[in-house]
């Protein structure tokens, strides 16, 4: 088990890590945080370490960023750097995770190992973080952090719930980013996302475990399921039972409370984005670059569509069809009900067959908002794709000062 834990460790860089970084010669981590929305508003996290809200009607109209009228801002939160290596006193965020709302804040789980939550009121008026009396605070508080957030925090009961690279599960007070509770430590490092249901917050490991937490205190419960091999996705849940991605190129469905796998399916590869449910139907994207269409209920494979590479994000449902996005940049619009799909066309180039939708890879979670996808890729910038026309509206440079 070992091995295969240190074989999904270098999958991980291989993904996520960029050509260099200048601390130590070692590489740097780029991020590829995820889309969200809230009152019109999109949430993201840029490769170069900001937090942004972009609103799409003033990116419609091309107004210069940040339009403060429109609710858009740009926060570029930076940490003490650990020793001389760059020659600066601070260093710049970076985060895989999606930003998520409580209350009407922003909160965000950042890879150099903090929990921040953020009043965009006050990040429009460029006031100094943390402003406590408006609901903002940062966990840990001091300039120490925890071990690295790769997954997306998760708001339930007032509280927020987030795994760290220390192998624990914690839980945040929501209004002051108090400490409740922190978990045992788990297996290894925790890269996922907790799912939360009712009263139990659940976690696969990589080595193979699914655990049962009480929402309360942290304490682990009495059921346990173990694998014979390490789990790879995020849990999803749909009618009381979990599907997650295995080392051995299989999707999994387990009742909560069963010791054994309801089915298993088997891909090409491994199934690295957490499967999405719909009307008894799993759609699970694996990184061989298929995106399968299987019955919840027997395992059964309805029909596949090839993306032609490997699949990181989750697709996103848009009425009847399916936002596909792939490691090669293409974007795909697929039918849930047949698997046929068409790509998305470059706006640079739409005669091209070769060349991808967008020239970059695609690796974040995806939003859709009144009709329209929008896509955080590895160029630093946020595409929004009308998907009844098929066609990409425009792209925004997220590095923008």
């Amino acid at each position: 088990m070992k091995i295969k834990i240190l074989i999904v460790l270098g999958i991980f860089c291989l993904l996520v890590l960029g050509a260099g970084g200048c601390i130590g010669g070692q590489a740097k981590p780029q991020g590829f945080s995820g889309v969200m929305s809230y009152d019109e508003i999109l949430y993201l996290g840029s490769m170069d370490g900001k937090i942004m809200a972009i609103n799409p009607s003033a990116r419609d109209q091309e107004l210069n960023f940040p339009s403060l009228s429109n609710g858009e801002w740009s926060f570029a939160f930076t940490m003490p750097s650990k020793g001389m290596a760059c020659g600066s006193s601070s260093v710049s965020i970076v985060i895989y995770g999606t930003p998520v709302m409580a209350n009407g804040l922003v909160c965000i789980g950042i890879y150099n190992g903090k929990v921040l939550m953020i009043n965009p009121s006050a990040r429009s008026q460029n006031l100094s973080f943390p402003q406590g009396r408006s609901g903002e605070w940062s966990y840990p508080r001091t300039d120490d952090a925890i071990e690295p957030i790769v997954g997306s925090p998760v708001v339930a009961n007032d509280t927020i719930y987030v795994c760290s690279s220390d192998s624990r599960v914690y839980a945040l007070d929501m209004t002051y980013g108090d400490e409740k509770w922190r978990s045992v430590p788990l297996d290894g490092k925790l890269w996922t996302t907790p799912l939360v249901d009712g009263d139990t917050i659940y976690v696969s490991t990589f080595d193979g475990h699914i655990y049962a937490l009480s929402i309360n205190d942290g304490s682990l419960l009495p059921w346990v399921f173990e694998a014979k091999v390490g789990f790879v996705s995020p849990l999803g849940m749909y009618k009381g039972t979990m599907f997650v991605g295995s080392f051995d190129r299989n999707l999994y469905a387990v009742k909560v409370g069963d010791d054994k796998p309801l089915w298993g399916f088997t891909g090409g590869n491994w199934f690295w984005a957490t499967p999405v449910v719909s009307e008894d139907i799993v759609y699970a994207g694996c990184l061989d670059g298929k995106l399968y269409a299987i019955s919840s209920e027997t395992g059964e494979e309805l029909w596949r569509f090839d993306a032609g590479s490997g699949i990181v994000s989750s697709p996103v449902m848009a009425n009847d069809l399916l936002v596909v996005t792939c490691e090669s940049g293409n974007v795909y619009l697929v039918n849930v009900q047949t698997g046929e799909g068409r790509r998305i066309k470059n706006p640079d180039d739409p005669q091209s067959a070769d060349r991808p939708s967008i020239d970059a890879s695609i690796r974040g979670h995806l939003c859709v908002l009144d009709g329209i996808v929008y896509i955080g890729a590895q160029d630093n910038r946020l595409y929004a794709v009308d998907i009844d026309r098929g066609k990409i509206d425009w792209k925004f440079p997220l590095a923008v000062e």
